[in-house]
């Protein structure tokens, strides 16, 4: 009576289990479903989930799968690849369209291999590929949720405040959007490397993430949850201030002719057809947390990276994405998330402390002030807040790195004793 009590309770809880994990599937699809539903699904429009695929690619390939997985990726991938082109008459118009396919379709593809591997592969290795599986889902499942938050925050903030951040940078008197535009404009080899680099932050997060995997504690801050916050952090920053970038709002007249201050209302512009995604650059903040975590890597890495946060600064600007403004106000923004996503877990640090607090009032501070117009035909005081935020906030980065170096010294110092010695 006994056991068979306890095989009917096992019953039981095995198709509550099942319902459980088939409610939490159903509600995980639903932004996937509604992204599809809304064209984001598209290839052509949504470099970003095409980015975050390949990543998922590069992610399986640095797993070491055996060659039954990665030959049937490749497999899959190329058929997937093949079929595209001949449903869509092509890849699309833009500059490397076959390559991001290939790669997109690649990621996609070991994606369906990994899920198979995790129900029906060898049972001592489907905890390793369930893991490899979430990790290399991570991104492009972020993707669907960013871009269905970005057509939200463009239904609710139908007006955009554009005009003051373009205040901003003309009190700045710089003109640096301008030139770095001229400069994208007449070279064809730096727009190629501007575009390739703006698409490939997705890229380079997973690639990071596959390091971690490959040596966890690798890096100060855990990857995963620091990009995963800041996807989610800027979009709610979008709804506060809601802004395009000036390619959207001047058109043509970007980078060549923008017309003067004075000539514009500061008032909201209504109705502008693109994404609120300007203040602050998440594209910026993101270059510099990837450049930032690989301090410990090779130096090649850190060139590569040094590199990659310097045309992330031109690509911002000159394709119009962004004013100045949105990369100066990135940079608090990325002190706070690194501050957040460390991987240590204590907060006994005054350093920590500072930079997450810090960091997040700065970021705000600028919000308010920018959605206010305080900066407005004031250069002096626009370049002493822009000297003052970018000198705090490489300064509480600074007192990151020193408190995560003490910790490190710590550890290093209590471990003899704590681990038995070699004889």
């Amino acid at each position: 009576m006994t056991s068979y009590t306890h095989a009917a309770m096992t019953r039981t809880e095995r198709i509550v289990q099942w319902i459980c994990r088939g409610v939490i599937a159903f509600v995980l699809a639903l932004p996937v479903y509604a992204g599809i539903r809304h064209g984001l699904a598209n290839l052509e429009k949504n470099p970003v989930l095409e980015s975050a695929l390949a990543g998922a690619f590069l992610i399986h390939m640095r797993a070491r799968p055996k060659p039954a997985e990665w030959l049937s990726a490749l497999g899959i991938g190329s058929l997937l690849t093949v079929v595209y082109a001949w449903l869509h008459h092509g890849y699309g118009n833009y500059i490397g369209a076959a390559p991001y396919a290939y790669l997109t379709f690649l990621g996609l593809a070991s994606l369906g291999v990994l899920a198979v591997q995790v129900f029906a592969g060898e049972r001592a290795l489907r905890k390793l590929h369930r893991d490899t599986f979430l990790a290399a889902a991570a991104f492009p499942y972020l993707s669907f949720i960013l871009a269905f938050c970005l057509t939200m925050t463009t239904a609710l903030q139908p007006k955009v405040y554009d005009p003051l951040l373009y205040a901003f940078d003309e009190a700045l008197q710089s003109k640096l959007s301008a030139l770095v535009g001229g400069l994208m404009a007449n070279s064809y080899a730096l727009r190629i490397a501007g575009i390739v680099t703006y698409q490939s932050i997705p890229v380079a997060i997973c690639f990071l993430l596959a390091l971690e995997r490959e040596s966890p504690g690798r890096f100060a801050a855990r990857i995963l949850p620091l990009f995963v916050m800041v996807g989610i952090t800027g979009a709610v920053l979008y709804n506060l201030f809601p802004a395009v970038g000036p390619i959207y709002v001047f058109g043509k007249d970007f980078p060549a002719h923008l017309p003067p201050v004075s000539s514009l209302s500061m008032q909201p512009l209504p109705h502008l057809r693109a994404a609120r995604n300007a203040m602050p650059s998440v594209h910026f903040a993101c270059a510099l947390l990837i450049w930032w975590n690989t301090a410990g890597l090779h130096r090649v890495w850190r060139w590569l990276a040094t590199g990659f946060v310097a045309m992330t600064f031109l690509a911002t600007l000159g394709f119009g994405e962004h004013y100045l403004v949105d990369l100066v106000v990135a940079v608090p923004f990325a002190v706070t998330m690194q501050a957040l996503a460390l991987r240590a877990r204590s907060w006994a640090q005054s350093e920590r402390r500072i930079a997450v607090g810090g960091g997040a009032a700065l970021t705000l501070g600028w919000v308010i002030a920018l959605r206010y117009g305080v900066f407005v035909h004031a250069p002096g005081l626009a370049w002493c807040a822009v000297t003052a935020t970018l000198a705090l906030g490489l300064w509480w980065k600074r007192g990151l790195e020193r408190g995560h170096s003490h910790l490190e010294r710590k550890i290093l110092g209590v471990r003899p004793v704590i681990l038995p010695q070699e004889p």
